[in-house]
């Protein structure tokens, strides 16, 4: 059985080499790779890779990326990090991330790690475990009006709206070629998003993309 990886990484030289990696492991095999998790997601709804793992760089994983990536794929998330023990990516476990991979594990630790993850298990040092599980009985904090209505888009309306941002007023034929979609298709994404968020046109949606969307 061979495990298919995606990985995600916004050095080139940095995917390559832990692409080069993953393929010397028997029973690995790197299918997608991505220099963001925007590039990931597109790659994801668009060419719908087999994959059954993510790998992702963490110090670009932005609040909500884990949870739009798992939206986009079945495959389990693993997080590359500088330090195993950051807290700052304990959120993207609770997002869903399956596990840590601290950028100074040797060959048998990361192969070990991803096996597990692939196998269903959790990836994570004693304290990011301990830290997690303390916080799991406190109250979620409450989402704004406007994060309510974002988390009802899917992945895809996601990517509509991004595009219609830094399209910055230009065509629907161009956004639709932005996105490799027809302009059928991208109204129709538009007029569920418009319903979804409480909008009328491409102006209002420009206005509220500004003011709510990263």
């Amino acid at each position: 059985m061979t495990i298919h990886v995606m990985l995600v990484h916004a050095s080139r030289v940095i995917r390559t080499a832990i692409g080069n990696l993953i393929d010397l492991q028997q029973g690995f095999r790197v299918v997608a790779t991505a220099g963001s998790t925007k590039e990931a997601i597109e790659c994801l709804t668009q060419t719908s890779p087999v994959c059954e793992l993510i790998l992702i760089d963490g110090s670009i994983v932005q609040p909500g990326s884990i949870a739009e990536l798992l939206a986009a794929s079945s495959a389990k998330v693993v997080m590359l990090s500088e330090c195993e023990t950051d807290e700052s990516l304990d959120e993207c476990i609770k997002e869903g991330a399956r596990g840590v991979i601290g950028v100074d594990a040797d060959v048998d630790h990361f192969v070990k790690a991803l096996t597990k993850v692939h196998e269903g298990e959790y990836w994570l040092n004693r304290q990011a475990t301990s830290r997690i599980l303390s916080t799991l009985g406190q109250p979620p904090k409450e989402l704004s009006p406007e994060q309510v209505k974002i988390s009802s888009l899917t992945a895809k309306e996601k990517l509509v709206v991004q595009a219609v941002l830094q399209g910055n007023g230009q065509t629907l034929h161009n956004t639709a070629q932005d996105l490799k979609i027809s302009e059928n298709t991208l109204r129709n994404h538009l007029t569920s998003i418009y319903s979804k968020l409480g909008l009328a046109n491409r102006t209002e949606l420009f206005i509220f993309a500004q003011q709510h969307f990263e």
